[in-house]
């Protein structure tokens, strides 16, 4: 019982920690280049965790894609010059890395309940 409410807690504080932090970069201007930065970083974190996820984005089409390639999207539309493009891809995949993270990191320990 404890176990399970820890659980969530965990994965609670870093939830909240990034809503608000999503929610402050997107309200000011988007330096693309360093979100494309910070997205590169956690997504070779959670690789290494285990964690890479699959999002759906406009930017793919209908089908879910790693974050990996996402990423790779967005410095695609930087280079493009679509820097408002990359920026709001390269949030939702540092999202994505970060959630990914925190799911490998609660789930290490994982055993089937009988």
């Amino acid at each position: 019982m404890n176990r399970t409410r820890e659980t969530r807690l965990r994965l609670l504080l870093p939830c909240a920690a990034l809503a608000l932090t999503m929610g402050q970069a997107q309200a000011t201007t988007c330096d693309a280049t360093a979100s494309i930065d910070t997205a590169t970083k956690a997504v070779s974190t959670a690789k290494k965790a285990g964690g890479e996820w699959r999002l759906i984005d406009k930017s793919t089409g209908s089908a879910s894609q790693p974050i990996s390639k996402l990423l790779k999207i967005a410095k695609k539309k930087l280079k493009a010059g679509k820097s408002d493009e990359a920026c709001r891809i390269a949030i939702k995949v540092a999202w994505a890395a970060d959630m990914g993270l925190a799911q490998a990191k609660s789930q290490a320990n994982a055993q089937p309940t009988y």
